[in-house]
């Protein structure tokens, strides 16, 4: 039984590769040849650190729909909570891991500043963080926001184009994973914040109903706190017991879909500021 629903779950699952024809995916390729060229003259061990962070800066493609497999296996999870169910769930599709380039990107970027403070890569470096703070999702980084990275651009090389650039860039709109988790205390208000007013008013909905169906049935079981049987009365704790596990699944979805919300409202606002700058690193 476990090994047909594995087969199932898979079966509806999406291909993991990048499709192709990807113009995202396209877009990712071109800008990290171009990197590459800029900075052939470095010395060898600074070239390397550097391409491995531009690598997972610019691990990009179009977000892909999750199939009906990776839902149910998600709502499995979520409703369950078994190891093995949210193993499956995390496993379908590689979602979690195109959210999480920018902090493997900033990881490596900021080491390559500590092993190598006098590098010439500094200022391209420092204006990559500038970009890849804004998208980062855990902490313990040496820096509180890109907004900083770009500051130290500015000041360090005042004069230059790339300093201009830098304060264009630091007044660019940008969305944080922080105000976003903040935010969706209540399902649906996070993809509010990222501007998408139509999935986050349907996941409110959902949300809200979810509490009516808690909060309903402890207010009419108080009202006949006298006169309760379970022969009766059993459609009260049901309705509730539905209600925990629908809103338990809308948080965790919700959640779980703001922070593509973030990155891709930051990846967008990147490239609109890449095609009006377009002499830009």
């Amino acid at each position: 039984m476990r090994v047909a629903a594995l087969l199932f779950l898979t079966g509806c699952s999406s291909s993991l590769l990048i499709r192709a024809g990807d113009p995202v995916f396209r877009d990712a390729q071109a800008g990290l040849i171009r990197t590459a060229a800029r900075i052939e003259a470095a010395p060898e061990a600074e070239r390397a650190l550097f391409m491995q962070a531009e690598g997972f800066y610019r691990y990009r493609f179009e977000f892909p729909r999750r199939s009906f497999g990776v839902h149910l296996a998600q709502i499995a999870a979520v409703t369950v909570e078994l190891p093995a169910l949210q193993a499956l769930a995390g496993s379908l599709d590689l979602v979690d891991l195109r959210l999480k380039m920018s902090d493997a990107a900033v990881q490596l970027w900021e080491t390559l500043l500590l092993e190598h403070p006098g590098t010439t890569l500094r200022p391209l470096t420092l204006y990559r963080l500038g970009w890849a703070y804004r998208s980062v999702g855990v902490s313990g980084f040496p820096r509180e926001s890109g907004d900083e990275a770009f500051d130290v651009v500015a000041r360090e090389q005042p004069g230059t184009p790339l300093a201009a650039l830098a304060l264009d860039a630091k007044r660019s709109p940008w969305k944080s994973k922080d105000t976003a988790t903040g935010w969706s205390i209540l399902p649906g208000l996070g993809q509010m914040y990222v501007g998408e007013y139509a999935n986050g008013g349907a996941r409110l909905a959902i949300a809200l109903a979810a509490m009516a169906m808690i909060i309903t049935p402890i207010a009419v079981a108080y009202s006949r706190r006298d006169d309760l049987s379970w022969g009766r009365d059993w459609p009260l704790l049901a309705t509730g017991l539905g209600g925990l596990i629908v809103l338990s699944i809308d948080y965790t979805l919700a959640y779980q879909d703001v922070m593509r919300g973030v990155v891709q409202f930051n990846e967008r606002a990147e490239s609109a500021f890449a095609s009006a700058h377009p002499d830009g690193p």
